[in-house]
């Protein structure tokens, strides 16, 4: 522990209410007495990182990771000599440490990276802080989730239905041990009584409440039906815990693709327009909107209305990153949201669909900045290449081609039934739809 306690706490309570010049200036007085201490190494890298706008992620994964290769080396030799833990460590948490990066990864959309971090957290996830935990597994949830492994998504969801039973059933009795950890607990009297305590030496930043995490616990259940495309024996279950939902953004946009799976087009639309509002939690709300519409139209096989509806979402999309254009560093905050590239593919999809080669190749060619390990959206370039391939030829053969040279290039080698199209290597676009 810090030699002034109080310090740290004012500290904390300057950070938590977005005061980070104060919080960082306190903290700088406690590391002239404590330079190796790697929790104050750990909250002065935090707090310098959102002291600039959350702009420079990598060099506090940097930090990060040096900070938990040190901890855990040093636990290790504490092991290894059967001493009573290092005064270079003292209490620091290396869990924290590893959230924290596969935070930052996440955030950056490196979702592997991330996944292995809290997989190796969920194979060990018993000593590991209770709330701190609780945290880890539904961010290890999102990323099964966004990687479709459906399988280990359950098996979380399972663990955290079993460790947490307490706050995921109706009668809300109570953990064995939980009333002396609440009573010795920091300001537990505002806490919910029924708050996963039992081993967390911390107090929660927020109030959640038990209705909350069953709310939250819904929602993933809600998912990864939706994903596993259930059968009709458990359509019951996802309609009990969508209703339950029936309020929350969230839960209102999983019941609209519940009713486009099932062709109840015109009711998912409906249920997307009563959505339709700014969220404090997700800025580029308007961007998942227009995109969950062209979704639908797509489903409706009105692929021209569908290009539409992403062209809409690609500029409320480009709105939030805006200040790239002036050559500033978008926040980390901003840049998780950006869901340029998913677009972009959505967008070139329809276009293919509708017959428009070229354009579709230059909005695959956007998306593969990010898609560029998917198959699938290699595939779709090489499928509006030719389609590009084909127009040109046609407009040619019938007397109608413009001067303006194609945007694909494709070369042909070989001739007859081993001719085979070849993808530009180097040669660079110009942006779909002007921009």
């Amino acid at each position: 522990m810090p030699d002034d306690p109080s310090e740290a706490a004012a500290a904390a309570a300057a950070y938590t209410e977005g005061d980070h010049a104060t919080a960082h200036s306190l903290l700088q007085g406690i590391l002239s007495s404590r330079d190796q201490d790697p929790k104050v190494l750990h909250n002065v890298a935090i707090t310098d990182y959102a002291m600039g706008g959350c702009k420079e992620p990598r060099k506090l994964l940097a930090v990060l990771e040096r900070l938990r290769a040190r901890v855990e080396e040093a636990r290790e030799k504490a092991d290894a000599s059967d001493s009573i833990g290092s005064d270079l460590v003292g209490d620091a948490d290396p869990s924290l440490l590893a959230y924290n990066s596969a935070v930052v990864l996440y955030q950056l959309k490196q979702y592997g990276k991330a996944r292995a971090v809290l997989d190796d957290m969920f194979a060990q996830i018993e000593p590991v802080d209770e709330f701190l935990a609780f945290r880890s597994c539904f961010l290890l949830l999102d990323l099964q989730l966004l990687q479709r492994q459906l399988e280990k998504a359950a098996e979380v969801l399972a663990y955290l239905e079993r460790s947490y039973a307490m706050l995921t059933k109706s009668d809300g009795g109570r953990e064995n041990g939980s009333a002396e950890s609440r009573d010795s607990a920091d300001g537990a009297s505002s806490l919910p009584s029924d708050w996963p305590n039992k081993r967390s030496a911390r107090r929660p930043p927020t109030d959640i409440s038990p209705e909350e995490v069953r709310s939250a616990l819904n929602l993933y259940k809600a998912k990864l039906a939706l994903l596993a495309r259930s059968s009709k024996s458990s359509k019951r279950e996802i309609k009990t815990t969508l209703n339950a939902c029936a309020q929350d953004t969230t839960g209102l946009f999983l019941k609209a693709n519940n009713e486009s799976l099932r062709q109840n087009y015109r009711k998912a639309m409906k249920l997307l327009s009563n959505c339709n509002q700014r969220s404090e939690r997700d800025p580029n709300f308007a961007a998942l909107y227009y995109n969950n519409m062209g979704c639908i139209h797509h489903s409706m096989r009105r692929h021209t209305a569908a290009a539409f509806y992403f062209g809409r979402a690609l500029r409320e999309n480009a709105s939030l990153c805006a200040p790239a254009a002036n050559g500033e560093a978008v926040p980390l905050t901003h840049f998780s949201c950006d869901r340029r590239s998913e677009l972009e593919y959505n967008r070139g999809l329809q276009l293919l669909l509708a017959g428009k080669g070229e354009a579709a190749f230059a909005c695959f060619h956007a998306a593969l900045k990010l898609l560029h390990r998917q198959p699938r959206a290699w595939l779709r370039t090489g499928e509006a290449c030719i389609a590009a391939h084909l127009e040109r030829e046609q407009a040619v053969r019938a007397g109608r081609a413009g001067s303006r040279p194609s945007a694909v290039g494709c070369e042909m080698l070989g001739v007859g039934g081993r001719r085979r199209l070849l993808l530009p290597v180097g040669e660079r676009l110009p942006p779909p739809g002007g921009r």
